[in-house]
């Protein structure tokens, strides 16, 4: 079993929730009027059904879908990618060595 931060689309959603946060801040979204760092990102979105296209002329973002795909992720919140790392780097970082306890002296009690 993959561990869920390797999650194929749980990465996608984190690479791509950048466009997801600009697009649920913007509604919908004139298909001529998306800026090109977010035309890619929208085509893959909507591959996967988190994003609709209406008529062939405006963008949509489909909460309800995003909500059920996170949900079954186990996730609350969309995790930037360099965010992700870190969390992973911390959950992975081995801890220091609890030193061992120092028995009592039979003699003190």
């Amino acid at each position: 079993m993959t561990a869920y931060y390797d999650q194929p689309l749980r990465k996608l959603l984190g690479t791509l929730s950048p466009t997801i946060n600009w697009l649920g801040l913007k509604g919908t979204v004139e298909v001529n009027n998306v800026p090109t760092e977010h035309v890619d990102a929208i085509k893959q979105l909507e591959r996967i059904g988190v994003v609709h296209k209406r008529n062939n002329r405006l963008y949509e973002l489909q909460k309800v879908r995003l909500k059920k795909l996170m949900d079954s992720m186990g996730m609350d919140v969309l995790i930037a990618p360099p965010l992700v790392e870190a969390v992973v780097a911390t959950l992975e970082a081995p801890v220091a060595p609890v030193a061992p306890a120092i028995p009592a002296d039979p003699g003190l009690n």
